[in-house]
Formats: C-alpha cells, structure tokens, sequence
C-alpha cells in the first residue's frame, strides 16, 4: 500500500504554536474579538489550507496530465542540463518553484515533467476557483493548496502567514504561479508578492538558513487560449470555472499547437539577496518591501530570459514587422532574418521551432497560425501570400509579446537616439540617456528592467552592436541617427512598443476630459477608453488594434495612479497633458521608424521575389 503523508497537522497548530497563540491573542485584541473566536477561525482556514501527498493519487494525476498535454502537444521539452542542474538544488536546499502562467495546463507540464526526470513533488499553491468538485478533492490529495485571492481578511492572512511558514520550515518543496494568473497579453506579468511575502519573512525569522527561489518559464508554440484571451481584452467576460467549464476546456485542447517547452533560470538565493535571518523579521518596512520588490523582479527577469523563442512568436514579429505588406514564405525568411540572425550572435535561447529560416518548419508555422484564424492568406501566381486577419492582431501581438524582452533595450535605443538628435550637439548624448531613462520609467509597469546602473551598462552595449560609432553619427544629428536606423539589423520600436504607447496615449486623453471633481471609477474610465480607442482606430488617430486593449488601459492607469494623475487637486491636469504630449512625441518618432521600415520591407520583398 502506498503511503500518505499529511503536510502538515492544521488542526493541531493553534494548540502546540506559542508564536502562533500570540500573534491570535494580539490579533483579538486588534480586532475587538475574543481569543477563542479568532482561534476557531484560524483552525478553519487551516483547514481549509490542509494538502497531502498521496502517491497514487499523485501517479494517477502524470498519468491524466499526460493525457490532456497530449491532446494537442507533440511532447513536453526540458533541457536536460537545466535538469541536473536543478536535482542538485533540489536536493541540497528548500525551495520554491515560480512559474510563468500562460495556460491551465501549465500545472500539467510541470507535475508531468518534474514526475519524469526524478525531481520531486511539490505543494502546489492553486486558486480556490479551482476547488470545485470533482477536481478539488483530487488536487487535494496531490499536494493542492488552494487559497483565497483579493480581499482576504487579517484572520485568513494570519492562517495562510502561519501554513507557509510550517511548510518552510518542514523544507518542503513549494510551487506557485508569481504572477498570481494567467498572462492575457503574452508577456510575463508584474509578480504577486502575497505568498512571496510569508514564505520570506519564515527565511528571516531563522525557520531555515536559506531558502532558493527557482524561476520557471513555461511557454508553448501556439496556444488555444489566447483567443479567451483576445476576447477578454475587447471585455468579454471571463467564463467561470466549473465541470461545464472543464469538459469544454479538455474538448478545446484537441488539434496540433507543437511543443509545451519547460526551462528553469538561475536559482536566486534568499540568503544571497537578502543576507543572514534577523530574529523576527525587524527590517523598516519600506526597505523589507523594497527588498522584497527586487527579489521579485530579479525572479521575473530570469524567467524572462530563460523563456526560449518559439517559431510561432518569430512569425508573429514578421507578421506585424511587415506593416500590412502580404509575404510569401521566401519573403518572410528575408523579414526574419534579422531577428533570428541576432538572436543567434547573442545566444538568446531558442526552442526547435525558431529554426524558422527552413521553409518546412515556417509552413507548419504559418498553416497553423491560418487554422486558428489569425492569419489569413491568398494566392498570387505559384505561391500564397500571409497577413494578419482582420481579427486576428490581438492573438499575434500575444506571441509577439512573448519576446520583445530580447528586443526592448533595441527599441528603446532607436526612439532615444531620434529624440537626442535634435538636442544641440553638445547635449546630445546627454539627452539620449535622460530619454532612455524616461521611456524605461514609462514602461516599468508592463517591462522587468535591471536596477539603474545596470540598466545603463546594457543599454551601452547595445547601441555599440547597433552602431559601434554611434556616439560620432549622434553628433552627426538627425542625418546621423537617421543613417545608423538605416542600417539596423532590425528595426523594432514602432512594431513592438507602439501598441503599449498607443493604449496609454488613449489613457491620457480621456483623463484630460475626465473631471477632476468627478469621482473616479474604473469600470467607467476604462469603458470610455475602449470607445475612444476604436474611435481612434476609424480616424486613424492610432495605427495598432491591439492597442484597444482593456488590458493595457488598465497598465496605463496603473502608470497615470503612479504619477499622481487620479488625483482629484487643481494641478492634476497639467499633468495630463503633459503625460499626452510624452506619449505623442513617442509615437511621432515610432512613425519615422515606421517609415524607414516599410521602405526595408517593400525592398527585401522584391529581392526575395527575383
């Protein structure tokens, strides 16, 4: 008989705790409540909370998570250095997997693949929505965490606080999503710090002497969500998890979408980032957030830079590069040959289906990006020609966003340098470092940027393989900056940045016709910046359909609450305005980039065609 193990006696806690009994006795005395009330109630959440590890169960669910992964994927790709690698870590020090979440089936092809390479299982932190019978009590027995998101109050917090805290302190391997829910917009989300919090604050009360964080990034080649996600950008509501709702999803997964790719990055050491634990976690609570903050991002931004690029968000960065222009395939080797090209030189990871400059693995790219409907084509003479779909920009520009990391220190370089160039000569590149600092501070919400110093060593080594002598063809002025766009490898700003640039732009505008004595609601605001938007799109005010994207208004919102402008005082709307004009400055530059794209791309499609 198999044996089962319970994580933890949840029951029993409030009893045999004294740090837990006195954190409830201080928590009653906050509350006005009594000792016993709030102990109950901490007793049932940590019921609520309780997960164990049944092997059977356990080998029942690879078996089922096998199962669903293959009804639409060719197989589920580690890199088996990364692998040994991680069995060492895993082995040696307590842990904590955080992963990127694009898809529910994520959770499967992790519990599949760690169960096929030896590494061991893990109590899985999983959203309460997800407890619904049949699949809660199963998730339950396999290690299944579920807990409560949003407004959870200070007794569930204490419970959870305390759950966590044990589970660290049993070293028992834990995992979770850091950014809390799926990506709907194809980049890694800002992290959610709740969880991050508790299991951090057990390292520094000296419940273990180091704690590893071990970023993963799951990703797929092609994906059946992104159109509920293309739906929910244009307000589609999200449908609500149920058994309806998992006989649907499990039918929806049937076809042929590649490969689910599995690659962990660079642990991170709690200990490393934070230094030795302090005896109750005495740090000032603005330096332990900021602390905290960083350790985050540093995760997010090595997942990032392991996630490999897929063949698919290569299409899709052809697709969009091509500005409208139909390509035949051998055109689109020419459109993606600066893109692959310098992912190569730089060694940006890449998964088999980026081999896209063979024309058997782009077809299969291309038929399936058509099968799905985000892609349309037609035939001219012997050959088909692709372009985006009519509905189809918010689905490309999903896999697009899979990696415009690789490229955003690119973009940024070109819309700097355009704007340095009509600085006077001795203040140039002074200017373009003040912009590229300020673009970095506009997109901070939606991009994981390296601390400032960092940030400016990166930048300065990407203008010089953009243009070793960029600093004499700055001086140079606008003809300069204009011969090194010219000659750029790629050309990426307009294509990969003007959608975000574009949605906060829609922002703006509609906060400077917001009253400032009218209570701010964010349904509303955000409802008026959808009409704008597609306004915008009908006069042609803005050029991207992804740009009218409920989600990237929210982003800019998130900026604009950051700078003060939902402030109800008399000065707010200058700020407005001035936030508009950044932004239009930002998209008059990205049409000159534009400008000199299409030129590039009407050029290498008639080449191509000879």
């Amino acid at each position: 008989m198999p044996v089962k193990h319970e994580a933890t006696a949840p029951a029993s806690m409030a009893a045999t705790s004294p740090a837990l009994q006195q954190r409830i006795a201080r928590l009653a005395s906050e509350s006005g409540r009594s000792t016993d009330s709030v102990a109950t109630e901490v007793a049932g959440y940590l019921h609520e909370l309780r997960t164990r590890h049944d092997p059977l169960v356990h080998g029942l669910s690879v078996k089922a998570g096998r199962a669903l992964c293959g009804l639409g994927y060719s197989r589920i790709d580690y890199d088996l250095a990364q692998v040994e690698r991680m069995r060492e870590v895993f082995a040696r020090h307590p842990t904590v997997v955080l992963s990127s979440h694009r898809s529910y089936l994520d959770g499967g092809a992790l519990t599949v693949g760690f169960s096929d390479h030896g590494l061991p299982a893990m109590a899985e932190f999983v959203g309460i929505n997800m407890g619904f019978w049949p699949l809660g009590p199963i998730w339950r027995r396999m290690g299944g965490i579920f807990i409560r998101r949003g407004s959870a109050g200070p007794v569930y917090k204490l419970a959870l606080r305390e759950y966590l805290g044990r589970l660290v302190e049993q070293r028992r391997p834990m995992r979770w999503f850091i950014e809390g829910t799926r990506s709907r917009t194809g980049k890694l989300a800002p992290p959610k710090l709740g969880l991050l919090v508790y299991v951090v604050d057990a390292y520094l009360q000296g419940r273990v002497d180091d704690l590893m964080l071990v970023p993963v990034s799951v990703s797929y080649d092609q994906l059946h969500e992104v159109k509920e996600f293309a739906g929910e950008a244009r307000g589609t509501a999200k449908e609500a998890e149920s058994l309806g709702w998992l006989v649907r999803y499990i039918r929806s997964q049937r076809g042929r979408f590649g490969t689910i790719y599995v690659r962990f990055g660079e642990p991170v050491s709690v200990r490393q980032a934070l230094g030795p634990p302090a005896s109750g976690a005495s740090d000032a609570e603005e330096e332990r957030s900021l602390a905290l903050n960083k350790l985050a991002f540093e995760v997010s931004w090595r997942i990032n830079h392991a996630t490999p690029i897929t063949g698919a968000a290569l299409v899709a960065v052809a697709l969009l590069a091509a500005r409208g222009v139909p390509l035949a395939p051998p055109q689109f080797r020419v459109a993606l040959s600066g893109y692959l090209g310098q992912a190569r030189d730089r060694g940006f990871p890449l998964a088999p289906s980026a081999e896209v400059d063979d024309m058997a693995t782009l077809g299969n790219a291309l038929r399936a990006f058509e099968a799905r409907g985000v892609v349309t084509s037609a035939r001219s003479g012997n050959e088909s020609r692709y372009r985006v779909a009519p509905e189809g920009h918010l689905a490309i520009a999903y896999y697009r966003n899979s990696i415009i990391h690789f490229f955003l220190l690119d973009a940024i370089a070109e819309l700097a340098l355009l704007k340095a160039s009509r600085a006077p000569g001795e203040a140039r590149e002074q200017r373009f470092w003040e912009e590229a600092f300020e673009i970095r501070d506009l997109l901070k919400f939606e991009f994981f940027f390296q601390e400032k110093d960092r940030f400016r060593a990166a930048m300065a080594g990407e203008l010089m393989r953009l243009a070793p002598q960029w600093r004499e063809r700055l001086g140079q002025g606008a003809p300069g900056v204009r011969a090194i766009l010219e000659q750029a490898q790629t050309l990426c700003s307009d294509m990969m940045l003007r959608a975000f640039v574009e949605a906060y732009l829609i922002v703006a505008d509609t906060l400077v016709d917001w009253r400032k004595d009218r209570p701010f609601d964010e349904t509303a605001f955000i409802d008026l910046c959808e009409s704008r938007g597609e306004d915008y799109l009908r006069t042609r005010k803005i050029r991207n359909p992804e740009s009218v994207s409920r989600h990237l208004f929210r982003t800019g919102l998130k900026l604009a609450a950051n700078r003060g402008l939902l402030e109800p005082d008399d000065m707010v709307g200058m700020g407005r305005r001035a936030l508009a004009r950044q932004l239009r400055s930002l998209a008059r530059r990205m049409a000159l980039v534009r400008a000199i794209a299409v030129r590039r791309v009407l050029a290498g499609v008639g080449d191509a065609s000879r």
